[in-house]
């Protein structure tokens, strides 16, 4: 990317910048008048404060952004998003990006992907997802479904699994329909996890956790600098842990990566990564819906249930090995040209079954409110159980040129993205189980129940994508850029099943098919009236076929829309994208700010029944979405010490295409979503030169309440969560000391929903402790 040479800065010059930009950042710019009150953020880049924020630089096509105080000082509009396809940072991406940086996962003490995530506004789960549920970590991004759309350094993430965050530098959430960068499917936004790579340099981190519910944690890093142009870094996990405040749950994980860097210093540089992950947890379903006099439903947890109640069997499990090996290669070949080849290769195994618990209504509704125990009603047969096994490839090779046509400056990238995935599932059989449990007082026990996985439940389903990408920026001037992309993709999926008479069982043992052929296009125009400052148009749009969550599929069953058909012809879904906004930079770049306005208009919505099954014929029976909103994020250094992360999301959303339901509020979207962290440096205040760093810091996180999806109905209702947190911790030398206390308030919270079924109830107040080691 060019660098283009800022014109002299005189005094009216300077004032005219922060005019413009403070009108774009609808008065944000006023915190750059309360930094007066302390020392303002011109920081030496050398002192003890700052090296408690400060963000590793990322070297990334070449060029190093070291030399961006923002990275240091965590003004997340500088960083690096490290998906070589992309714009190289948040700053130059015209379209809503939510960092959640390295230091904020270290101080809030953030293990897995779900609890990064907690400080992104706009993102929900469905019951049996995240905490290793049923589909793992698979979320929604603002009401919409994003369940196959998780990337590890731009590609593809296969499997579905818990994701601890032991090997992440950053998680990035691209907000809004990206077929343009990513293909097929993401028809709300995709979700990115940058891997920790070999760096220059020598270094050795130790952590030790130990926290409610007996958790205990240790995760070491060690880099290691073999000569000036190779370093290997190893990075290792182990997690053993009870669920606070959920009955016989536990999550526990190992893991390890390795990653080795050749080229460091070179014109051609490589990395290498292995990562392997292993689950042996109890997956929670929550607890059933209950519905009211008033006909809505809502979690029985907020009408007199323990919230510590569970349903599990003994026989629950989930038990998973996820290994990735990912090959990063990128050459300079001139001075205008660039190179790259990213090529990722996984393997998957999981084991699991789960009890599945149902809505409460009727009889067993009034006998609950009288102080009965009714007996508990069940979801899916009783519960749900598989044995998985898969594998996907994926390979993106690029080109990357610089070059002039007259006074026009064009970046251009283009290159083709091929990737298939291959699930193969046997559904589990149940012996002796008995489905005696009630509300109040559950059994764990199972008198002897097992389950086997026959060869009977065989299922099979696969896809593969070849998508060619084009992009080119265009420079008219130093403050008007065109930036225009397209994406072809020529995606195909199949699902097979034996013949036979059992639940979702084919009569016969023919492969369905389907295949889809499509553009996905975006355009945007950026203009910046000053350095500091920028505003932006954006348009984008992508496809979803039937077939692109292979590994997320719940039951694979040929009998509904969500697997292959040759004789149902499902169109793909598709999704658009308006987005107007600016981003801003105050404060010599340690403070930036966001603003954007948005709509996606989504059409043939998929609806799941109570299995997780697209109902048959969702093209006819299915409905739209139409999600508008604001959103505005405030990151960096506001003082030398004093530093914030925050952002604020307001989002409107309406049922369209939908005869029934049509005008309904868009489930799974809450109205209003606020995250606040904020640190600030004590050790200048208190502590005498030579005694380390005293830093304290907390945050709130806030989502209304909404109606539970994917049911279009609004007749189950989810209440607001909130959560405040604190955090105390003292550095000094080699060692470092942290606590941490969540949910304060104690507040009942709901981590995720399913329609009218169920809701999964989230930890109350809990405490963790930190000690470490660094040389």
């Amino acid at each position: 990317m060019c660098q283009k040479e800022p014109p002299p800065v005189t005094s009216q010059t300077r004032g005219f910048r922060i005019a413009i930009a403070l009108g774009v950042s609808v008065g944000l710019g006023a915190i750059s008048g309360d930094a007066n009150a302390e020392e303002t953020s011109q920081p030496d880049q050398t002192s003890t404060s700052d090296r408690t924020i400060r963000l590793r630089a990322v070297r990334v096509g070449g060029e190093n952004r070291s030399d961006d105080p923002g990275l240091a000082a965590g003004n997340t509009n500088s960083q690096v998003i490290n998906i070589a396809r992309m714009p190289l940072s948040v700053r130059d991406t015209p379209q809503t990006i939510t960092v959640v940086p390295q230091e904020i996962i270290k101080e809030q003490r953030a293990y897995t992907l779900d609890q990064a995530l907690a400080n992104v506004p706009g993102i929900t789960l469905s019951t049996g997802e995240g905490n290793g549920g049923l589909n793992g970590d698979q979320f929604r991004i603002r009401g919409l479904q994003a369940r196959g759309d998780m990337y590890t350094d731009g590609l593809k993430d296969f499997g579905t699994y818990t994701r601890d965050i032991f090997n992440t530098e950053s998680v990035q959430v691209i907000k809004g329909p990206s077929g343009e960068y990513f293909g097929a499917g993401n028809v709300g936004g995709i979700i990115n996890q940058s891997l920790k790579h070999a760096h220059a340099g020598d270094s050795y981190r130790y952590d030790q956790a130990f926290g409610s519910a007996s958790l205990f944690r240790g995760n070491a890093d060690v880099n290691y600098q073999i000569n000036d142009d190779i370093a290997i870094r190893i990075n290792g996990m182990y997690n053993r842990q009870d669920v606070a405040d959920r009955d016989r749950v536990n999550s526990n994980r190992y893991g390890t990566a390795v990653d080795l860097g050749v080229g460091l210093r070179s014109r051609t540089s490589w990395h290498l990564n292995w990562q392997w992950m292993h689950a042996d947890s109890v997956p929670d379903y929550g607890v059933p819906m209950i519905q009211g006099p008033d006909g809505i439903y809502r979690p029985i947890t907020s009408h007199g249930l323990a919230r510590n109640t569970t349903y599990v069997r003994s026989f629950d499990r989930d038990n998973s090995d996820i290994h990735n090996l990912t090959s990063s290669l990128k050459s300079d070949i001139t001075n205008w040209f660039t190179l790259t080849n990213d090529t990722r290769l996984s393997k998957y195994e999981r084991e699991y079954t789960a009890t599945t618990p149902s809505a409460c209504t009727g009889t067993c509704a009034s006998e609950f409110r009288a102080g009965g125990d009714p007996a508990l009603i069940y979801g899916a047969g009783g519960g749900a159980a598989y044995d998985q096994k898969g594998w996907g490839a994926q390979n993106i090779l690029m080109g990357n040129a610089h070059f002039r046509t007259g006074f026009i400056h064009h970046e251009i990238k283009a290159g083709v993205d091929i990737n298939y995935e291959n699930d193969d599932r046997y559904y589990g059989t149940f012996y002796g189980r008995v489905n005696d449990q009630t509300i109040r007082n559950p059994t764990r026990t199972s008198d002897g129940a097992y389950v086997i996985f026959p060869n009977s439940g065989y299922r099979n389903a696969d896809e593969r994508d070849v998508g060619l990408f084009f992009s080119d920026r265009i420079h008219l001037t130093k403050q008007l850029t065109l930036f225009g992309t397209a994406r072809w993709d020529a995606f195909s999926s199949s699902y097979y099943a034996p013949g036979g008479t059992g639940y979702g069982q084919s009569p016969t043992a023919t492969r369905g098919t389907q295949k889809a052929d499509r553009w996905s296009p975006s355009g945007s125009i950026v203009y910046s009236p000053v350095e500091m400052a920028s505003f932006y148009f954006t348009f984008s749009r992508s496809y979803k076929p039937v077939g692109t969550d292979v590994s997320s599929m719940v039951t694979l069953s040929g009998t509904t829309g969500e697997t292959p058909s040759a004789s149902k012809p499902f169109s793909p879904q598709r999704s658009d994208l308006f987005e107007f906004g600016s981003k801003a930079d105050f404060l010599h770049k340690h403070l930036g700010t966001t603003l954007a306005f948005f709509q996606i208009s989504e059409n043939n919505s998929y609806y799941y029944d109570t299995n997780g099954d697209l109902v048959t014929g969702f093209a006819d029976q299915g409905s739209g979405r139409r999600i508008r909103g604001i959103e505005l994020s405030l990151t960096g250094k506001i003082t030398r010490n004093w530093q914030i992360y925050g952002s604020y999301s307001y989002m409107d959303g309406r049922v369209t295409h939908s005869a029934a339901s049509g005008g309904n509020e868009a489930p799974q979207v809450s109205h209003n979503n606020f995250s606040l962290w904020t640190s600030y440096d004590l050790s200048r205040r208190i502590l005498n030169d030579g005694w380390g760093q005293l830093k304290i810091a907390g945050g709130a996180q806030y989502a209304s309440g909404y109606w539970s999806g994917p049911d279009v109905t609004n007749t189950a209702r989810i209440p607001y969560t909130f959560s405040l947190n604190g955090m105390l911790s003292w550095e000094m030398k080699h060692y470092r000391v942290s606590f941490n206390a969540n949910n304060l308030t104690n507040h009942l919270n709901y981590g995720s929903a399913f329609s009218t079924s169920r809701a999964v109830p989230l930890s109350g107040r809990t405490f963790l402790g930190n000690i470490g080691l660094t040389f």
